[in-house]
């Protein structure tokens, strides 16, 4: 075939596949370059940039509308999200992240702090102290640490009251307080000057007691007045028995006669001549022979007679009302006749009668003894409560007041500049130790549980923020508020 006619029929194939390619590239080329404009002489050239870098905000709004609306919606994000594969990953990537932080040999909190933020970490643990001191100050001084320490004092007192008085001071202790008031108690009963003292406290006393006109018995407790009045009515029989067994005794007969002989001479002579008239008639001589044959013929019965139960009892009770007749009457009446001198001398060997009393052989042990009895009854050999016992020394308004005074100067010593100094000290130092010991290996501290649930929580949060953001994001996306970089 010759050249010129292959060229005939080869010809405007090949010129149109040239121009087809020619304009194909030029037109594809165009829809993405240039990617800026042009200027010439300042003026922008048409058609620069591309089409697609032009319009490239519309072409990516559109693409996200079809992405969100057709290709990945919220639906179909969520439910992926939801799938069991999906779960199953994410529980062993939170799972895996977790246990190879707490498998970190951790050293001090500043050390896992990155070095850009060590200073902020600084000022932040300032700022920590600061904020503990005046949290502290500002508790101290509200009236709910007021309240809180009345209340904890209160609680601290009942329970120590409550204790027994064992707990606090054993037997052998108590022993030993004993011997040394036994020992200054015989200090002070040897002693040369007591006697002396006691005979000046009691005679001042006695005279004190007088001017207030103070009776006996307001000087005896009522124990030892009721005491005195059964000692008589028991032993009033007694005296009976020994006054018949006294009146059958001559001699004690014989002053009984002279004594009925001459009361009768003095009631004839107060009669005047009437009575001189009667002892005309009276012979006194067989008078005292009438009354002496009388006393011997019935001695029996008068004895029978003072052994009638009804006689002991009238005479006890007429010894009880004598008795008590003399405990009523007034000290200064017994004192109104008293020579002063003689008065202070009484008192005085009065002291000395007691004192020798005391200070004989065995009356002072015998008297420690009977303290150490007496106070051991009142403890309870110890088992009384310290409350029983605090309340037998001191009255209950007074305790009352003490609780009081310990509330107000525990408060005010708490509240004080040297309690605040030494809470600074306190609280800085703890924050500083507690910033530099190493954490160490949190698997040592966190249990196996605690990890499970950290775990869990992590996943679940997880879950929640991917359902509530994806779709936020894809919208974001849609609404065109992301755009491509160039």
């Amino acid at each position: 075939m010759s050249p010129t006619l292959f060229m005939s029929y080869a010809g405007p194939p090949l010129l149109g596949a040239f121009i087809g390619y020619l304009t194909n590239k030029v037109a594809i080329r165009m829809l993405f370059r240039p990617l800026a404009p042009w200027h010439v002489w300042g003026m922008r050239v048409p058609m620069t940039p591309g089409i697609i870098p032009s319009k490239r905000h519309e072409l990516a709004e559109n693409i996200g509308e079809m992405v969100g609306e057709h290709l990945l919606t919220a639906t179909d994000i969520g439910a992926a999200l939801s799938t069991e594969r999906f779960q199953e990953h994410l529980h062993a990537l939170i799972e895996r992240r977790i246990n190879d932080i707490l498998a970190r040999d951790l050293g001090p909190v500043i050390t896992v702090v990155p070095h850009r933020f060590r200073a902020y970490f600084k000022i932040g643990i300032r700022t920590l102290k600061y904020q503990l001191r005046e949290g502290v100050y500002s508790y101290f001084h509200s009236r709910g640490f007021a309240d809180a320490v009345s209340s904890a004092i209160e609680e601290q007192l009942d329970s120590f009251g409550n204790s027994s008085l064992n707990s606090l001071v054993s037997a052998d202790n108590r022993a030993v307080f004993y011997q040394v008031v036994d020992d200054l108690m015989l200090h002070l009963l040897n002693g040369p000057q007591v006697a002396d003292w006691l005979g000046k406290y009691l005679a001042k006393y006695l005279t004190d007691a007088a001017a207030e006109k103070k009776t006996v018995a307001d000087l005896l407790p009522e124990e030892l007045q009721e005491l005195v009045y059964i000692i008589i009515e028991n032993q009033a029989p007694h005296v009976l028995r020994r006054l018949s067994g006294i009146l059958a005794e001559p001699s004690v007969r014989n002053r009984i006669i002279v004594a009925i002989r001459d009361g009768v001479d003095k009631f004839l002579d107060t009669m005047g001549p009437m009575g001189a008239m009667a002892r005309g008639f009276i012979d006194m001589d067989e008078l005292e022979k009438k009354i002496r044959s009388y006393l011997e013929d019935n001695e029996d019965d008068l004895a029978a007679w003072l052994e009638k139960p009804a006689v002991q009892k009238r005479v006890a009770q007429l010894l009880v009302k004598q008795t008590r007749k003399f405990l009523e009457t007034p000290l200064n009446e017994f004192l109104a006749d008293v020579d002063p001198e003689k008065f202070q001398t009484m008192c005085q060997q009065g002291a000395v009668q007691i004192m020798a009393v005391l200070q004989s052989p065995g009356v002072g042990q015998t008297l420690s003894n009977m303290i150490r009895e007496h106070l051991e009854d009142m403890l309870d050999q110890g088992n009384i409560s310290l409350a029983e016992c605090a309340a037998m020394m001191v009255p209950a308004e007074t305790g009352q007041r003490l609780r009081q005074v310990i509330d107000r100067e525990l408060l005010a010593m708490l509240r004080s500049d040297q309690v605040h100094s030494l809470l600074d000290r306190m609280l800085n130092s703890m924050v500083d130790q507690l910033v530099s010991k190493p954490v160490g290996v949190l698997n040592h501290l966190v249990p196996a549980g605690i990890r499970r649930g950290m775990t869990d929580y992590l996943v679940l949060t997880t879950n929640r923020m991917l359902l509530k953001e994806v779709p936020g994001l894809v919208a974001s996306l849609i609404s065109g508020k992301w755009s491509p970089k160039r």
